[in-house]
């Protein structure tokens, strides 16, 4: 909508648009700057016009999501801090065994001992 006066210019030939402006010089209002043609009840106009907003979606911003209560986070943290089991699942929780699993971890079961991140 705002490059329709652009258009507008753009389709009237260079050598006739000294006649079209001489012809409508009666009927033609002076363009004032864009500063002068705005009033407060100019932009009032236009803001009243404008489409109402949606409401912003309440999940987006993380507010459907609760975080852990006192309850779980005491839970939580209280299961990071004991020290686990080497020979068990999460024995190696603590110990980077970097690209190696399985059997190839073995060896970082000893390292993990020796460290004394397992018991």
């Amino acid at each position: 909508m705002l490059a329709l006066p652009l258009l507008v210019h753009a389709t009237v030939p260079v050598g006739s648009r000294s006649s079209v402006n001489e012809a409508n010089t009666t009927a033609a209002v002076p363009q004032l700057p864009l500063r002068a043609r705005l009033d407060k009840e100019t932009i009032r106009a236009a803001v009243k016009d404008l489409p109402a907003e949606p409401a912003p979606d309440a999940r987006r911003f993380g507010a459907a999501a609760p975080g852990p209560t006192a309850g779980e986070h005491f839970a939580q943290g209280f299961a990071n801090a004991r020290l686990p089991d080497c020979l068990h699942a999460d024995g190696l929780k603590n110990q980077p065994t970097f690209f190696l699993n399985g059997v190839l971890a073995l060896p970082f079961i000893a390292v993990a001992k020796l460290r004394g991140v397992c018991r």
